[in-house]
């Protein structure tokens, strides 16, 4: 199987090839998608632990918000003392130092039933001590007016456990902040509630550092409130966002899921949604193209391996083709050039590599017989030159036949045309003066082609005009002219014919037909074929007594006539153009003669699409003005 170098350097250079782009192009792409699956990950796992820290302290806000819920409703029940309240709010702030401040608040008359307001609110001072509000200790906090108040009262009212405020600027500290509210409940009936202030400022600084990649942006919002907190997105100011519908952010909808890509502003992003356990969420959008950075550089110093490999394998294969095959193929080129200068008689000797050696042996057989061969080509040469010598001559006799000056006067109008095939055939067309008041119009088609059908077709031309021109009645001329083609040295051939003579003061056309195509009649601006006797064709049989038939045109009456190479031109699959098809052509349109010949030419080419033309196309037309 594997005898030859060429079997062994392609079987071995292909399957070196396959399978070492198979590896590399498999690796590569196991590791640019495992490197994607890296970098999502590690994204998520450290946003996910985030999003975990802030849950974890979420949670223990609602614990102190609860538990000091249930302190709260023990001050309420066991005799509401000022003191205790304020031992059980300092003790519960005590004990979740990362609240701002915690109080419980009462609804209006519910501890004391001649005072409206009612709470205790314990705040850590600057000096990291726990302190009253004043304005609680001496009952002139109006907090039935807060923002924060209203909305907690809301949600615990409608039985939620535990409710956040929208996120609001504290007046007193100039700081971004959010309350945590628990109820406190006699029996069903809500008496007050327990709230947990919480810094936002300190998270958000966390929050907004998060960026996983140059470009990476982050979106910190209360969806429920339809609230922006905080945002890093370039060129927007948080100071003006904050506290705008999410409609604000022109990326966002409510559809966007985490791990489906979104295009803002010309770059993909990949978003990272957490919810956190307060309602409020964070979105991390992060760049394709620079989370999959490195994942894109690791796939392209693969691929780059796998070129400089490829690369080497060429290099190497070139050399052994250089070696093995290209130097024999040098010394086999030369000898082929000397061998084509003339020199035949020199051996080529080569006997390795197997097939360059057979080649060789080849070349050797060739010189053989490139000697045997050249006698006869040159025979055959010689033959060429003669036939396309004959053809050229037959051309020339052809065309020099046929009238070129056409007829135009008071009394008609004639036109003519010939489109030759391939190879010299016999039709020819002829119009001759008889007399001053007669005309003569032929139309012919002589059998056979080449050089031996264009002198019997002169000789068939000349014969039917002289009897014409010498005055004889069209029968007796006819009759002449077929015993004079009879006699001729031609054997075998003959000529179709229609003939007529055309009288210029009556349009009477007294003609006969010899075997020809039926011509058509148009008049009143229709063609209609001549229903015409087929005489037998000239040169036949000898002494045939020919039958004359007549038709008289009147004003702007035409006469058309042609060969069998108009209605038996056909395509490729020999579907022939017909009489039936020649007669619709011509009573489509009423043009000129000459566009009428130019008319049905176009329309049998259109028809044959470009199959060849296997006879000659000729026609010819009259058209009679019958003036008087």
């Amino acid at each position: 199987m594997l005898t030859s170098i060429k079997s062994k350097i392609v079987f071995v250079t292909f399957a070196l090839l396959f399978v070492l782009g198979a590896i590399v192009v498999g690796v590569a792409i196991m590791a640019f998608y495992h490197d994607k699956e890296l970098l999502i990950g590690s994204n998520d796992s450290s946003i996910t632990a985030f999003e975990g820290q802030i849950n974890t302290e979420i949670a223990a806000l609602e614990k102190n918000a609860l538990d000091l819920a249930l302190m709260g409703d023990v001050y309420y029940k066991q005799g509401k003392q000022q003191m205790v309240g304020e031992f059980f709010t300092a003790q519960i702030l005590h004990n979740y130092p990362n609240s701002m401040g915690n109080g419980i608040y009462f609804l209006p008359y519910k501890v004391y039933k001649n005072q409206e307001i009612s709470c205790i609110h314990a705040v850590w001072s600057d000096n990291k001590t726990i302190e009253m509000l004043p304005s609680c200790v001496n009952s002139t906090f109006d907090y039935f007016k807060q923002n924060w108040y209203a909305e907690i009262k809301t949600d615990l009212l409608n039985k939620k456990r535990v409710s956040w405020s929208r996120p609001y600027k504290s007046t007193q500290l100039d700081i971004l902040m959010t309350t945590i509210g628990a109820g406190i409940y006699d029996g069903k009936d809500l008496v007050g509630m327990a709230t947990v202030d919480w810094e936002l400022d300190t998270i958000l600084k966390s929050i907004l550092k998060i960026k996983p990649t140059p470009n990476s942006f982050v979106l910190f919002a209360d969806k429920t409130n339809d609230y922006i907190i905080a945002t890093t997105e370039p060129g927007i100011d948080n100071s003006t966002i904050m506290g705008k519908s999410l409609e604000t952010m022109k990326w966002f909808s409510d559809e966007l899921k985490e791990g489906t890509v979104f295009e803002y502003k010309g770059v993909k992003y990949i978003p990272y949604i957490k919810r956190l356990n307060n309602e409020m969420f964070l979105i991390v959008n992060v760049p394709l193209f620079e989370l999959f950075a490195n994942a894109v550089h690791h796939l392209s110093v693969l691929l780059s391996v796998l070129l400089i490999c490829i690369l080497f394998i060429v290099a190497v294969l070139y050399q052994i083709l250089k070696r093995n095959i290209n130097q024999p193929i040098i010394t086999l080129t030369d000898i082929a050039q000397k061998i084509s200068q003339g020199d035949i008689d020199r051996t080529i000797h080569l006997d390795e590599p197997s097939e360059l050696a057979k080649l060789a042996a080849s070349f050797n057989k060739m010189k053989t017989d490139i000697k045997t061969h050249l006698t006869e080509l040159a025979k055959v040469s010689s033959e060429k030159e003669r036939m396309a010598s004959e053809l050229a001559i037959a051309k020339t006799i052809q065309d020099s036949a046929l009238p070129k000056d056409f007829p135009k006067n008071e009394y008609f109008e004639l036109v003519a045309s010939m489109t030759p095939a391939r190879e010299v055939g016999g039709d020819f067309y002829d119009f001759f003066p008889i007399d001053e008041n007669h005309y003569g119009l032929v139309m012919a088609d002589v059998c056979g082609k080449g050089i031996t059908a264009a002198l019997y077709m002169m000789s068939a031309k000349t014969v039917i005009k002289n009897m014409l021109q010498a005055g004889y009645p069209l029968k007796e001329a006819l009759s002449r002219a077929n015993n004079a083609l009879c006699n001729s040295s031609a054997p075998l051939m003959f000529v179709t014919a229609f003939v007529g003579i055309l009288d210029l003061r009556s349009g009477t056309i007294e003609y006969v037909n010899a075997g020809h195509c039926p011509p058509l009649y148009q008049t009143k601006k229709e063609y209609k074929y001549l229903n015409v006797i087929r005489n037998m064709v000239l040169g036949v049989k000898q002494g045939y007594e020919y039958q004359v038939e007549e038709i008289k045109l009147k004003k702007n009456d035409r006469l058309f006539l042609y060969t069998d190479g108009v209605t038996e031109a056909q395509t490729k699959d020999r579907q022939f153009f017909g009489e039936e098809r020649l007669l619709k052509v011509l009573n489509q349109k009423e043009l000129s003669l000459s566009d009428t010949l130019g008319y049905i030419y176009k329309k049998i080419q259109q028809f044959i699409k470009g199959a060849p033309q296997f006879d000659d196309i000729t026609m010819l037309i009259v058209e009679f003005y019958h003036k008087k």
